[in-house]
């Protein structure tokens, strides 16, 4: 991943510091400009694999009763694939697209302060949210997000809302191909289920990146503000912990990891429907969760338990978070497929075809 001010934290060094390092080097380093380059552009590859691991264990953790057609290899590999998907898109500098895109991958948690707003007690309409932040600025005279190209700049991010929006799209899929799989053709029955592949795909990069606790603080590339505890300030810090690490002592444990997963259950409707649509709260409640493991994180780092020197604590930690990321989005995927009603409408259309034909 490419570390950029509108929060693309996905490699170790920046590109516009790696263009920076190629002018101030002298011709003699040529070789070293070009390593660092190509450093930057693969170091994503490392933050893929952690998101086709997490994909791969959550697709372990289906019941059996869950769709078969997604366990073919083909699929596997389409879900795993998939799972980078949105980072790639981050690749497109078009302002447009970034501002739309990047915030989706994060939720400051502490930016909610200055707006006065609880977590907890957020609309999960994504503009309504936009609304009340509105008015806040107006209220408490605070500053425009707009203090970078994108204009997104101290903007708590989108994602809680990115990850039931996915879902809900994933129901939707899902409505559609048990109508067709009554009704339909087998070319349509074949295209629903690319649907629902694709939707498992994409809703899975943004559980994936909220098991990074990063995600989800202000303090997602070095600590920023006061700092009294005196926690690393690297901006190098957010690369370390996407795939920095694994690459610098081992990768995870795919067959331990597998051995502790529980098989995915039912993600529970809050009482009051008003109170969320779709999985809202459980999502939230999940995002705030990792949030609470930021400062733990930071705090194995200052005791130097995320060094290639002395690994052991740091390996369980973020192989721990790999696991809630998996559980969580298996537990997603299959309240996904057993939530989903019949397309009513679809099911009509169809009910019209059937007759025309006859």
């Amino acid at each position: 991943m490419l570390v950029l001010t509108t929060r693309e934290q996905l490699s170790v060094a920046s590109l516009a510091a790696c263009r920076q390092h190629f002018l101030m080097l002298n011709l003699r380093r040529i070789f070293a400009v070009f390593a660092a380059i190509f450093f930057c552009f693969n170091a994503k590859a490392w933050d893929y694999e952690r998101h086709r691991l997490v994909n791969d264990l959550a697709l372990n953790t289906l019941p059996k009763d869950f769709p078969s057609f997604v366990q073919t290899d083909s699929n596997r590999e389409r879900i795993m694939f998939l799972g980078g998907e949105p980072d790639r898109w981050r690749n497109n500098y078009d302002r447009a697209l970034r501002h739309l895109n990047s915030p989706d991958h994060y939720f400051d948690v502490e930016y909610l302060e200055q707006y006065q707003l609880k977590a907890t007690e957020l609309s999960h309409f994504r503009y309504q949210f936009v609304e009340q932040m509105a008015v806040a600025r107006t209220t408490f005279k605070l500053p425009l997000p707009s203090e970078n190209s994108d204009n997104i700049k101290g903007h708590p991010g989108f994602l809680p809302w990115s990850i039931n929006e996915h879902y809900l799209k994933l129901v939707s899929a899902f409505s559609y191909l048990k109508v067709f799989k009554e009704q339909g053709t087998t070319t349509e029955i074949a295209n629903a289920r690319a649907n629902v592949v694709y939707r498992m795909g994409i809703l899975s990069h943004f559980v994936g990146d909220t098991s990074q606790p990063l995600h989800t603080t202000k303090h997602y590339n070095g600590w920023v503000g006061e700092n009294p505890k005196e926690y690393t300030t690297s901006k190098r810090f957010h690369s370390w912990i996407d795939g920095g690490f694994f690459k610098a002592t081992t990768a995870p444990d795919r067959a331990a990891l597998l051995r502790r997963l529980k098989s995915a259950g039912l993600l529970k409707r809050p009482k009051a429907r008003d109170d969320a649509s779709s999985q809202f709260q459980s999502i939230m409640k999940y995002v705030l969760a990792q949030h609470q493991q930021v400062e733990p994180l930071y705090q194995l780092e200052k005791e130097n338990k995320l060094s290639p020197d002395d690994p052991a604590a740091g390996r369980i930690f973020l192989e721990g978070q790999l696991m809630k990321g998996s559980q969580m989005l298996g537990n997603l995927w299959h309240t996904a497929w057993k939530e989903a009603p019949p397309d009513r409408f679809l099911q009509s259309y169809l009910a019209r075809r059937k007759l025309r034909k006859k």
